[in-house]
């Protein structure tokens, strides 16, 4: 049987009655609606898909849209997003076969599972029509209803809910102006809602962002939804966070544009914790590297280091070329302790426990940096009053000391110009009955401002930019606990009394967990 229904003009009886566009493409249940519609006296102009609606909306005067929710591969919620900028005041019912309500509800007015029958659907079409009309069912409010300030339960029950929530609730004008603000946004952002409210969102913007917020609110004014747009934002204490805001129109009841409400997740711990592993599987990839290279380097080293040996002995070199044999000897073995260094700290990974000598690794670790040290015209003073022996795990007590020594170098490539090493047996002053070994690494560097020093050992927090992973001193305080020890810090940054100073206590004994 042929309907026919794609993009007719159905006229209603009574004069100058209201029209209604209503779009599905389900020619049947198109064609009864359409039938139904026309008996209540309404004029009808169908159409059987979302361009098709879109078009017949475009080429007339529409008063009310009816459209389904799936249209093949397109949405009536697509659909009634563009209607909405188009026409911002002609309400729109969305149907649906299922009563979960769909993505992009917002551009909808009504949303009416087709299982709720034709007296539902004509009891919204009177109530969008005539809005002043009152309904006989005055204890089921409309949706939208709840937006409205003066349905005071429910307005009580949705502020409660955004003023609980965990993420950043907030609204502004379409001219930037902050209208509401709830207890997440206060721990966020810092600001209180007494000293944000009324103010321009701007001042949440980096300096590198200046427009950012003008064109969100461009955006909204053509109707669109922005969601999960990640980008940066200022605290009020100066610090920078990494966002993920959704920000949506909020509408009258007219259906005009007012304002904008934005729901805002804290990410920064979560980018920190994603840069951090890619910073991690680059150094990974580049260890593996370093010690395939300095392992290659070996067998060459070897060789060359034979010819030197049988030139050495040569009756047939005078004294001169002799000497200068010597000195490539020397140089070469600089070129073997190097390589040997590398390959220790990439086989730390073993995790033995063995007994670790913690004056050597220091050693170890100042030749391995020893050009970078020398550069900076950096004095290196070493004070052992004790050899250092601990039962550990050599790998990651070098990887202690090598971050506590670099952090050193980092510093005093600022200013200053002294980096101190000093080891010696040592009782825990929290317990007399436990001994180890304490060693000090300090610099006259300009020291750790006070704001840092808290946060010093949390994960993530580095004061190096860019350079720094934020692990380095989290990791350092992990490996030192599971070997039974603490570490410990003083700075200062007074000028001219300027340094840091960390102490690392390792008893001579302790169970790997």
């Amino acid at each position: 049987m042929m309907l026919p229904v794609s993009g007719k003009q159905c006229m209603a009886s009574a004069p100058f009655s209201p029209t209604i566009l209503c779009v599905d493409d389900e020619a049947s249940g198109l064609y009864f609606r359409t039938l139904i519609l026309e008996s209540q006296g309404y004029k009808v102009i169908a159409g059987s898909s979302a361009q098709e609606g879109l078009n017949l909306f475009k080429a007339n005067q529409v008063d009310l849209v009816i459209t389904d929710h799936l249209m093949g591969r397109a949405t009536g919620t697509v659909m009634a997003a563009e209607m909405k900028r188009l026409k911002p005041g002609v309400p729109i019912i969305l149907l649906s076969g299922t009563t979960d309500i769909p993505e992009g509800m917002e551009n909808a007015d009504v949303f009416l599972p087709k299982t709720e029958g034709p007296e539902k659907l004509l009891e919204k079409v009177q109530e969008l029509l005539n809005p002043d009309h009152e309904s006989s069912t005055q204890d089921e409010p409309k949706p939208e209803a709840i937006f409205r300030p003066e349905m005071g339960t429910s307005q009580a029950l949705l502020a409660a809910i955004v003023e609980g929530s965990e993420d950043a609730v907030f609204s502004k004008t379409l001219n930037g102006i902050v209208t509401s603000w709830n207890k997440a946004a206060e721990r966020m952002y810092g600001y209180r809602g007494d000293e944000i409210i009324g103010k321009l969102v701007s001042v949440l913007l980096p300096s590198d962002r200046p427009n950012e917020v003008h064109d969100i609110l461009q955006r909204l004014n053509r109707g669109e939804r922005i969601e999960h747009f990640e980008t940066r934002r200022l605290a009020k204490d100066g610090r920078q966070l990494s966002v993920s805001l959704t920000v949506s129109p909020i509408r009258d009841s007219h259906g005009n544009i007012v304002g904008a409400s934005t729901i805002a997740r804290d990410i920064t711990q979560i980018k920190m914790a994603e840069q951090a592993l890619r910073n991690s599987e680059k150094l990974a990839v580049a260890g593996r590297m370093a010690a395939t290279v300095a392992h290659e380097i070996n067998n060459p080293v070897e060789a060359v280091s034979n010819i030197l040996y049988l030139l050495e002995n040569s009756t047939q070199l005078d004294e001169t070329a002799r000497q200068f044999v010597r000195a490539a000897q020397t140089e070469l073995k600089r070129i073997g302790q190097i390589t040997k260094l590398t390959l220790g700290f990439y086989r730390g990974g073993e995790h033995r426990k063995t007994q670790v000598r913690i004056t050597e690794l220091i050693d170890d670790v100042l030749t391995l940096y020893a050009r970078q040290i020398e550069s900076l015209g950096i004095t290196v003073r070493k004070r052992y009053r004790s050899a250092g022996i601990v039962n550990g795990d050599a790998g990651e007590l070098r990887q202690v000391f090598s971050n506590l020594i670099v952090n050193a170098v980092d510093a005093l490539s600022k200013t200053g110009d002294q980096l101190s090493v000093h080891v010696a047996d040592f009782v825990d002053c929290r317990n007399p009955n436990l001994r180890g070994v304490r060693t000090v690494v300090g610099d006259n560097g300009p020291g750790i401002a006070s704001e840092h020093r808290a946060r010093l050992f949390e994960p993530f927090y580095t004061t190096k930019g860019e350079k720094g992973t934020g692990l380095g001193l989290w990791v350092s305080r992990g490996i030192i606990e599971k070997h039974g020890g603490s570490i410990r810090f003083r700075s200062s940054s007074t000028p001219g009394f300027s340094g840091t100073c960390f102490s690392v206590f390792l008893p001579f004994a302790y169970n790997a967990s």
